[in-house]
Order: C-alpha cells, then structure tokens, then sequence
C-alpha cells in the first residue's frame, strides 16, 4: 500500500508534467526579499525564518517578559517537527506527558508540517488532549491521500487538499482560535512555519498574533498557514497568500514548513554566533521528531521506486539529525537543557506516508505509554553522541527507549 502511494507520488508529476498550471497574481520576482505583509494583517503575524538577528531579538524580549512572571518558573520549549503520519508519535508523546503528571505548560511551541497541526494542542494544554487524540487515532487521517486518478492532470499536487483542509477545519474551531488567543494574550507563543516557495526561505508565522486579531479571517488565516505547513510540493497543491509591499500587492506561494527546515526553535542564522545570550540560560529544550533519526540497516531491491524512497528518506532522516546537532550546540552554547524523542529504530514505522488508522495509532499509543511511564526523553549529551552516528539503536532498550513489558499500552488515568 505505501509503495504504491509513493509511486503515485513519484511518477504522477513525472507523466503529467506541465499538463496544469496554477492561475496566480504576478509576483515581483527582482525583489522577493523584501518585507511583505499579509493584507488586512498586522505585520507582527510573520517574519522571515532568515532573519535570525530580529528573531533572537524578538525571542529575548518574550524570554525576559516571561522570566519577569511571579515565581518565575522555568520556561519550556517545545519544537514538534514534521513527518507525515509520523505525527502520531508526537501526539501520543504529548498526551502521555500529561498522564506522566510531568507535562510542563509550554511558554513557547513550535511546530513544522504534521507538527504544526499538533502545536496548537501542545500549547493549549491537558484540556484539548481529547481533540488530539481523535485527530491521529480517530480515522479522519486516513483519508489524506487517495487515489490520484485522472483528476492529477487538472490539479497541481498528485492529492488534492480536500481532505487535508477539512481535517484542518475540523479542528481548528472558534472556540480552538479563541484559546489560543487567550493564551497569547499572557505572553506565551505559538509558532508555525511554512516555505515560501518564491523566495526559497521559510516564513515564521505567530498563530497566537493571528488569533488575536479574531473574527473569521483570523481563524481562515490560521487555518490556511497550517494547511500550507503540511503541503509537501508536488503532493498537495500550495497555498497561495495574498501580501502588500512597497510595489504593490502580489501572491506568495507556500508549501510544507518541512522543504527547508524539520523542526525550528530559532533560523540558522541566529546559530552564527559568538556572544552568549544570558537570557537563555537554563531554559528547557524540548524536540519531538516525528520520525526516525536512524533506521536498522536493510538490503535495498534493485528498482527505481524502492531506490527513490529510501533516498527520500534518508534525505528527511539527515536533515532532522543536522537540525538536532544544530540545535544541541546552539543550547550548549547558551546553557540551555535539551532533550529530545524520536521514534527508536527498532520500531516498526512505514513511514510518513502510511496513514493506515491502525498503523498511527501503534505509534500513537507506543509514545504514548512511554511519556507516561517518563521513559521518553533523551539528554543533550544522547543529541551530540548519537545522533552522529555513533549508535543505532537495534535494541529500544539499550537507548533507553520504550515502555518496560508491564507499562499498559494505553495509560489508564492521568496523573496529577
């Protein structure tokens, strides 16, 4: 089944190249860098994911506002990254925390692609466990990709986005937006990105901002941005979002967050960097890989479509283990605590492809029992060490991930 939905994936674009062109308003490409904001919002709803030196600005001044609370608790970062059905694994380990009674409430969440349908629940707390839960074990997943059939040459991805948009709106209510906006509202943020195909740049956008705004073009805005974070180029079509500049007004086309980053807590740009920023001393890192950072090894068959998706994914698996050594230096750097989950090697996992109910919800319910028996996270020094290479993992135990045989697989009852 997965091998066919990746041929589909494969060879439909190849067959019908150039059979449909998306209608779109003319774009100023001599000047795509410069600011553009997105009609009828406030420019504080987005920002470049190249401009690091404004990003870190910005992130310090939430970071010592939040710091400025009454009993000034530790603040808390959770980046959830993207992989397809892979989600369900950051969905369970989310809900498991909450069952562990260790769930922190995160001051700041990220989310790329499948992890940026999950942020809004992460941010929103034990109260939306339940939405999250139904979103990756209810059965309205599998249904994202069907068969592309003859409709593929009159559309620009192979799937068209009904399924996904509706699973999106199915979830993002009013009363999800007005949550948000009340969250927002205390200092905390929730973040998005997605991929603005034109300028080849990620674009970070602040749902909390957009929420705040309120009305129904707040959550259509909301709900576009997430949608546009999950459409892999040439699967789904993009999102096109209308923007005024200094030249006029013109489109942007966007595509999943996951084309240019995995999973974000801060752009490249601000990893260059020599000064130690001691606002963010002993903050609390948190990564969810939606995947796999290595996989047991495996003889590949002699064919292109096996050939092209194991180089697929070893493509993913690398630039979510680039990322993560990224990220674990940049905390080092700065004092920071890390720790992260991916799905162990050893694990059955089909991939981001296989949106099989039965298949998400063994991932689901795997992290599900691990982050509530607090069996889930590895340290800074795990990120460093392993993630290069040095262990891969055949036995879930040996790195300390997994569930022990007695842990139920569905937690009976929270904790705290």
């Amino acid at each position: 089944m997965i091998l066919r939905k990746f041929s589909a994936v494969l060879l439909a674009p190849l067959l019908l190249a150039g059979c449909v062109t998306l209608v779109r308003g003319d774009a100023p490409v001599q000047d795509l860098t410069q600011h553009a904001y997105v009609a009828g919002f406030s420019p504080d709803v987005r920002m470049s994911g190249g401009d690091g030196e404004a990003f870190i600005e910005r992130m310090s001044k939430t970071i010592k506002r939040l710091q400025a609370r009454p009993g000034n608790d530790a603040i808390d970062i959770l980046a959830l990254s993207g992989g397809g059905a892979g989600g369900a694994f950051g969905a369970g380990a989310v809900v498991g925390m909450t069952y562990s009674g260790k769930r922190p409430e995160f001051e700041i969440v990220t989310g790329v692609s499948t992890g940026a349908l999950i942020a809004p629940f992460a941010f929103l707390g034990p109260e939306w466990d339940d939405e999250l839960t139904e979103a990756y074990v209810g059965g309205m997943s599998s249904n994202l990709l069907g068969r592309p059939g003859i409709g593929t040459m009159f559309r620009v991805g192979v799937y068209d986005d009904t399924s996904l948009r509706e699973l999106v709106e199915h979830y993002v209510t009013p009363e999800l937006v007005e949550a948000v906006a009340r969250e927002s509202a205390k200092g905390r943020i929730l973040l998005a990105a997605t991929t603005n195909l034109d300028s080849e740049e990620p674009v970070i956008w602040d749902l909390g901002a957009i929420a705040q705004q309120g009305g129904e073009k707040a959550r259509e805005l909301f709900i576009n941005v997430l949608v546009a974070s999950s459409s892999v180029p040439g699967v789904f079509p993009p999102v096109m979002f209308d923007v005024d500049a200094d030249n006029g007004a013109y489109q942007e086309m966007h595509v999943d967050g996951g084309t240019t980053v995995p999973f974000f807590i801060a752009p490249h740009a601000a990893f260059i960097t020599d000064e130690k920023l001691e606002d963010l001393k002993d903050v609390n890192i948190y990564v969810i890989i939606n995947g796999q950072l290595a996989t047991l090894p495996h003889a590949t068959p002699v064919s292109t479509v096996p050939i092209t998706m194991r180089g697929f994914s070893v493509v993913l698996m690398y630039m979510a283990r680039t990322e993560l050594v990224l990220t674990a230096s940049f905390a080092q750097q700065h004092g920071m605590n890390l720790k992260y989950a991916s799905i162990p090697a050893a694990m059955p996992f089909a991939g981001s492809l296989d949106f099989e109910t039965e298949s998400m919800r063994n991932v689901f319910h795997f992290a599900q029992a691990c982050a509530a028996d607090d069996h889930l996270w590895l340290d800074i020094k795990d990120a460093l060490a392993r993630v290069g290479g040095t262990e891969k993992g055949d036995d879930v135990d040996e790195c300390k991930f997994g569930p022990p045989v007695e842990t139920p697989e569905e937690p009976a009852t929270p904790t705290g």
